[in-house]
């Protein structure tokens, strides 16, 4: 039985596990042990909808969030000129169209995809010019964030939940002779021991390197292996949606907080130096940038999250790339998963730990499938993207891809609960990059009855109607709305 657990790591992914669990279990004895010697990377971060569902269980509120970590509201990616023909779509989901029928498609999407609606049209007009309806916290699940600010406000809810934090450099890993951790010890001696250990040390993977977890290299199947990341000044008024501007070499991520942006620029130095992917980042801006950070990367995940009383989580487990923010997103179903685990744990009996190593293999294959599609492209004006036509495909969209170009993508395809991306990431992304048979589509839509048909394209000009006739805000007002209120409103389930 678990009865404490120490987090190693106090960057997002182990402050975030650390709220997690102790939030599911408050007589959960729960250590975070971090140096302050060791930095975060803090590039501007932008979640994914699962940061709603940490927020509701961590009992946090939209405006604390927001009036603490410079917080702006995300609903969702525009990708510009990913097709050589700039123009934009965005993955940005809408509720509307999401309601399954009793064959569990998305019939909206599918109907008014073969009727001819561009990816334009299935994104409300006021998320295309980041405008927003209240109430405010009824409408928004995904944010962008201060990462700075974002680990000081972690740190805090930490303390209020009385999670110890322990400053220290681990240099070493204590295994006993059945192969679990017994203990961590620092550089100046401290012994630091637990039930179970969740490795957040990024990179280095601090503990679970010491229990031989493997890394699977996954980058014959993503171009990309280096990034630089800059901040710049903020502007009058802010997108609320992450910018994704594909660049000779890569593509370039715009994240706008309250107070500045954070960019970057993702690339494959095979085909760019570090110094030419500065001067063309600087290309995009009228002032001199300074670069905050230089990074290389391999693109993958561990063989086993988790090993004997160790967990791997955030950056010590997967990490992909920033494309789709899918790092904070991959914690947090992490943690949730991990505390539903912990109950059956019995260190004799390694059913419960093969589960949840079985359930994260596929999480991480997943998010490399769909990282994959945004890359297959019709773009093909510099050597990078004429190279991208030859990227080995995955497992998955080797067998699913030409089938989902002339039926959609079925739910049937994506059953596992703790997948980050279903079937309508699918749809918008490939939508957006015009990979739908739209002729074979409308033949599988005219199968069905007239009533579904007509619901279809209703359910749209509703949509359209009930956005024209309210009144909208612009995304810095909706802000200064939200931080001005008293009273503090807490997400509940009940909002997704």
């Amino acid at each position: 039985m678990i009865k404490s657990a120490l987090v190693l790591g106090g960057g997002t992914a182990g402050l975030v596990s650390a709220l997690i669990l102790k939030s599911l279990y408050q007589k959960l004895d729960v250590t975070i042990v971090k140096s302050s010697d060791i930095g975060i990377i803090g590039v501007g971060e932008g979640s994914t909808e699962h940061w709603s569902e940490f927020m509701s269980i961590c009992g946090i509120s939209v405006n604390e969030l927001v009036n603490e970590t410079d917080a702006t509201y995300k609903t969702g990616i525009k990708f510009v000129n990913w097709n050589g023909d700039n123009d934009y779509y965005m993955h940005s989901i809408h509720d509307a169209y999401t309601k399954p029928s009793r064959s569990g498609f998305p019939l909206s999407y599918q109907g008014l995809i073969s009727e001819g609606k561009t990816h334009h049209d299935l994104v409300p007009v006021n998320i295309h010019k980041s405008l927003h309806l209240e109430p405010l916290e009824s409408s928004v699940y995904q944010f962008h964030f201060n990462t700075h600010k974002l680990n000081e406000f972690l740190i805090k809810k930490c303390k209020e939940k009385n999670i110890k934090i322990i400053d220290a450099v681990i240099e070493n890993v204590v295994i006993d002779n059945d192969g679990f951790v017994d203990k961590i010890i620092s550089n100046d001696g401290r012994e630091f021991s637990s039930d179970l250990y969740i490795d957040c040390s990024g990179f280095k993977r601090v503990i679970s390197s010491k229990l031989g977890v493997k890394w699977i290299d996954c980058g014959e199947y993503l171009p990309m292996n280096s990034a630089i990341a800059f901040p710049t000044e903020k502007t009058e008024e802010i997108p609320s949606h992450t910018i994704s501007t594909a660049m000779s070499s890569g593509w370039m991520w715009r994240i706008p907080t309250q107070n500045r942006y954070g960019n970057g620029y993702v690339y494959n130095d095979n085909f760019i130096t570090e110094d030419q992917a500065i001067a063309e980042a600087q290309s995009v801006f009228a002032d001199p940038i300074e670069i905050g950070k230089k990074i290389k990367f391999t693109a993958g995940y561990v063989d086993k999250f988790w090993v004997k009383n160790c967990v791997s989580v955030g950056l010590s487990g997967s990490f992909v790339e920033p494309l789709e923010a899918s790092s904070i997103g991959t914690s947090i179903v992490q943690a949730i998963s991990l505390a539903n685990h912990i109950l059956t744990y019995d260190r004799n009996n390694l059913k419960t730990v093969e589960t949840y190593n079985k359930e994260f293999d596929k999480v991480s294959k997943n998010i490399i499938d769909f990282v994959q599609i945004h890359y297959i492209t019709k773009r093909r004006d510099t050597d990078f993207w004429k190279s991208c036509k030859d990227l080995k495909l995955t497992e998955f969209n080797k067998e699913t891809l030409d089938l989902f170009k002339s039926t959609m993508p079925s739910p049937i395809f994506f059953p596992e609960p703790w997948l980050l991306f279903k079937q309508i990431n699918w749809i918008m992304v490939m939508h957006g990059l015009n990979m739908f048979d739209r002729t074979k589509l409308k033949s599988t839509f005219n199968l069905l009855n007239n009533d579904i048909i007509y619901a279809s394209n209703a359910s749209h000009e509703d949509l359209k109607k009930y956005t024209q006739e309210q009144t909208l805000y612009t995304h810095r007002e909706s802000l200064e709305m939200l931080k001005s209120r008293n009273a503090f409103t807490k997400i509940s389930f009940d909002n997704e």
